[in-house]
Order: structure tokens, then sequence, then C-alpha cells
């Protein structure tokens, strides 16, 4: 039988073992559909929402640093 304490961190360890892999599924997931996206649709996708679109690009001159 194992001491409780060793238990428990044997425990915490393969749930973030499985949290790291969802996590890293999960962004695989997302830059397949990155590159499967049609390659207007993230400047359609700005234009589709004004405030957005003039967050990104308001004309306004930048700071600089």
């Amino acid at each position: 039988m194992l001491h409780p304490t060793l238990a428990r961190a044997l425990a915490t360890a393969h749930i973030e073992d499985l949290q790291r892999a969802a996590a890293r599924r999960h962004t695989i997931r997302l830059a397949r559909r990155v590159v499967h996206e049609p390659r207007g649709e993230a400047v359609r996708s700005l234009e589709s929402d004004p405030r957005r679109f003039s967050q990104v690009d308001s004309g306004a001159p930048r700071p600089t640093a």
C-alpha cells in the first residue's frame, strides 16, 4: 500500500499529464482550423464587426515606444 502523500502526488501528476495532453490536442485542433480556413476569412471577419476593424486600423497615429 502506498503512503497517502505519495498516492496523492501520483494522482496529481496523472491529472496534470491528462490536462497537458488535452491542451496539446486543443492547440493542434485550432492550428488545423487556421490552416484550412480560406485565405481572406480573417479579413472578412474583421470587416463584419466594425468595432473590431476600427481597433485594428483606425487611421490614428500609433504611439512610439
